[in-house]
C-alpha cells in the first residue's frame, strides 16, 4: 500500500499540481538532453538498469557509440544474474553488427532482430521498459540507442511509473511481447551473418558514393555537332534571303533524316528551327 501512495502522490505532482511534495521515483518524468543543465536520456536509462529486476528495450537502432557508456553497467547485471531481452530492426540496415556481437556476448541478454522486409511493415519504437517487484518503469519516446539519440539531440521521452495492473503499462507490455514473439522476431543466431553481410555491402556502396565526386551539369550539357552547326548556318542564310522553306537530307549510309520546316525565325538550337 506504501508504493500504491507514492505512485499516487507522483501522479499528483506529474500532472495536477507540480508544487506537490512526492518522491521523485514515483514521478511521471520528461526526459531529454540538455547540456546546459547537464541533463542526457543516458543518465536515466543507467538509473533504471541498475535498480531493476529485470528489462526489455525494443529501438529501431544500435550502434557502438550507444552501448559503450552502458557496457559496464550491463556487465555488472550480468554478474548479478538481471535478465535482459533487447529487440531492434533491420530497417535501412542501420544498427552496427559490432555492436549487436557485444550485446549477444553478455550471459544474461537475448537478442532479437525484426525483420521488416518478411514482416512487410515498418518498425521505428524506442522504449526502454525496467521491472521492480510490482512496478514498471517505462521510458518510450524518441530515443534509439545511439550515442547522438542518448547524450546531444534534441529528443523527447516521458517515463511513467505504473504497477503491473496499471492500463498503460499493460498494454505496453503487451505490444512489445507481441512483438518480441512474432515470427519475424529473429534469433541472432538466425539473422546475424545474413546481417552483417548486408551491412558491409551498403557500408562499402555508401563510402564509394561520398568518394565520388559530383559531376557537373557543364559535363552533361548537349552541344550540337559539326553537321547540326552546318544546317543552322545555311538555314539562316536562306532566312535572309527571305526564303520561307527548307529541306534537310542527312544520309549516314545505314539511315537516312529529312528535316523540312522551318518556321521559327528566331531559333537559336537546331530543334527549334521547325518547332
Amino acid at each position: 500500500m506504501q508504493k500504491i501512495a507514492e505512485l499516487r502522490a507522483g501522479l499528483e505532482t506529474g500532472f495536477i499540481n507540480s508544487g506537490y511534495n512526492s518522491s521523485l521515483a514515483y514521478q511521471p518524468q520528461f526526459l531529454s538532453n540538455n547540456h546546459k543543465e547537464g541533463k542526457k536520456v543516458l543518465s536515466s536509462i543507467e538509473d533504471e538498469l541498475m535498480t531493476c529486476d529485470k528489462f526489455q528495450i525494443s529501438v529501431a537502432f544500435i550502434t557502438m557509440g550507444g552501448i559503450t557508456p552502458l557496457l559496464q553497467t550491463l556487465k555488472e547485471l550480468e554478474k548479478n544474474g538481471i535478465p535482459g531481452e533487447i529487440l531492434t530492426t533491420n530497417y535501412l540496415n542501420f544498427s552496427e553488427p559490432k555492436a549487436l556481437e557485444k550485446l549477444h556476448g553478455l550471459s544474461n541478454i537475448t537478442l532479437k532482430m525484426y525483420d521488416v522486409e518478411k514482416a512487410a511493415e515498418g518498425f521505428h519504437t524506442k522504449g526502454y521498459i525496467f521491472k521492480k517487484e510490482e512496478i514498471y518503469r517505462i521510458i518510450i519516446g524518441s530515443s534509439n540507442m545511439t550515442s547522438a539519440a542518448l547524450t546531444s539531440n534534441r529528443e523527447w521521452n516521458t517515463k511513467v511509473v505504473s504497477t503491473e495492473q496499471g492500463e498503460v503499462a499493460k498494454q505496453i507490455v503487451e505490444e512489445y511481447n507481441e512483438l518480441w514473439n512474432s515470427r519475424y522476431a529473429l534469433s541472432f543466431d538466425n539473422f546475424y551473418e545474413e546481417y552483417k553481410e548486408r551491412y558491409q555491402i551498403i557500408k562499402r556502396q555508401r563510402e564509394i558514393a561520398k568518394s565520388e565526386e559530383t559531376p557537373s551539369i557543364e559535363k552533361y550539357r548537349l552541344k550540337p555537332n559539326a553537321m547540326q552547326v552546318g544546317f543552322i548556318t545555311n538555314l539562316r542564310k536562306i532566312l535572309e534571303k527571305g526564303e520561307d522553306r527548307a529541306l534537310l537530307i542527312s544520309a549516314t549510309g545505314e539511315r537516312g533524316i529529312f528535316v523540312t520546316g522551318g518556321r521559327n525565325p528566331g531559333f537559336t538550337r537546331a530543334s527549334e528551327a521547325w518547332s
